[in-house]
């Protein structure tokens, strides 16, 4: 395997790892229970300028609890983050046993915040032309 293959490697590694600490989903209830909600990943201008923020997500859900659709009802007042939210949001799936009645018509709030963790920040290597 070549150097540069496993710099890539690494890196998308890291890149991941920095989706993971960097984007906090908080769930508008303390009872939602999901059944998936994978991190969006983060495109490195969000990551390298640092952007943090919170967007208020209105969602509404299948029967089968995947996410039908998503709208912005607060913004976080940065069109990157905003987009990264509904992008991330339409991959989610609440477990259907935690739907409730209005869920699949009307929808819930969820609170999606946006930080930098300097402590994985760190660790990344720097992007290379």
């Amino acid at each position: 395997m070549s150097q540069q293959h496993t710099s890539i490697g690494s890196r998308q590694v890291a890149c991941l790892a920095i989706a993971a600490a960097v984007s906090l989903f908080l769930a508008s209830s303390a009872s939602a229970q999901w059944a998936a909600k994978p991190a969006p990943p983060l495109p490195h201008s969000i990551l390298d300028s640092q952007y943090s923020g919170s967007v208020v997500l209105g969602l509404v859900f299948e029967n089968d609890g995947h996410v039908r659709d998503v709208h912005i009802i607060r913004s976080s007042g940065l069109a990157g983050l905003d987009r990264v939210a509904l992008q991330g949001a339409m991959q989610w799936r609440m477990n259907p046993a935690a739907l409730r009645s209005g869920d699949t018509t009307v929808g819930r709030q969820h609170l999606t915040k946006f930080y930098q963790n300097a402590k994985v920040s760190r660790r990344v290597e720097p992007v290379t032309a």
